[in-house]
């Protein structure tokens, strides 16, 4: 939409849907896009008063042609809502205990040092559009931190208190379809979980009751809050 005849071509094209297998349409303008990622993701070690002077600047530049340059674009964000609306995810939250709700231990590595998670200036990002950063990102020290205390026994264990309790931190996204042992092997391939399958307890809600659950049974609203366990079988080299 970046150009003066964008506007009535857009208007025809979402008149016309659906049309060509294209159910949704979203104008996006790169120009919007990349200014404010420039702003906000390029420009490393700006400061906040830089930060705020050059969107004043790029807001006063582009005010003749209305376009707010203070307010981030939205249209990207409205782009993959589109499309996850048309085949929407099914949410699972594996947890180590069904009455705690604690995340499993496994996954502290990936939740703070995986190469997926994002950067400084994407969580600004999230944050300039109403977002927060992901549970385990520390604002002020501008890092990933487990969140765990040492023991004061034995430096590096990892002690059970208060800070440890983050119910249903963790949430993977599976396909719709997708089988209690879809998440094991998402969970094994995550290096959350080790061994073989032996038995899964699922629930719909905090509080509810768990019940056993079959290793080929769909995924759902009733079984997303997921307890898998395994043995400790290992392989010997």
């Amino acid at each position: 939409s970046d150009f003066p005849s964008a506007k009535h071509h857009i208007k025809t094209i979402k008149d016309a849907l659906p049309i060509h297998g294209a159910r949704a349409g979203v104008a996006l303008s790169a120009r919007e896009e990349m200014n404010f990622v420039r702003r906000f993701v390029v420009a490393e070690g700006s400061s906040e008063s830089c930060r705020a002077n050059d969107v004043t600047g790029s807001k006063n530049h582009h005010q003749n042609q209305g376009i707010d340059a203070a307010r981030p674009p939205e249209n990207v964000w409205k782009c993959l809502q589109a499309a996850m609306s048309m085949r929407e995810p099914i949410l699972v939250f594996p947890v180590f205990d069904m009455s705690t709700y604690d995340p499993l231990p496994g996954m502290w590595n990936y939740a703070t040092r995986d190469a997926s998670l994002p950067n400084e200036r994407m969580i600004a990002c999230f944050e300039a559009t109403g977002g927060v950063g992901p549970t385990l990102w520390d604002d002020k020290r501008k890092i990933y931190f487990p969140n765990i205390t040492a023991s004061a026994n034995k430096v590096g264990s990892v002690t059970s208190t208060s800070r440890l309790r983050q119910p249903l931190r963790d949430t993977l996204l599976m396909k719709p379809g997708s089988t209690v042992e879809h998440v094991y092997l998402a969970l094994k391939h995550l290096g959350a979980l080790s061994g073989d399958y032996v038995r899964a307890e699922g629930a719909c809600n905090i509080g509810q009751k768990s019940r056993l659950v079959a290793k080929s049974e769909r995924l759902g609203k009733d079984n997303r809050i997921l307890k898998i366990m395994t043995n400790k079988r290992t392989i010997l080299q």
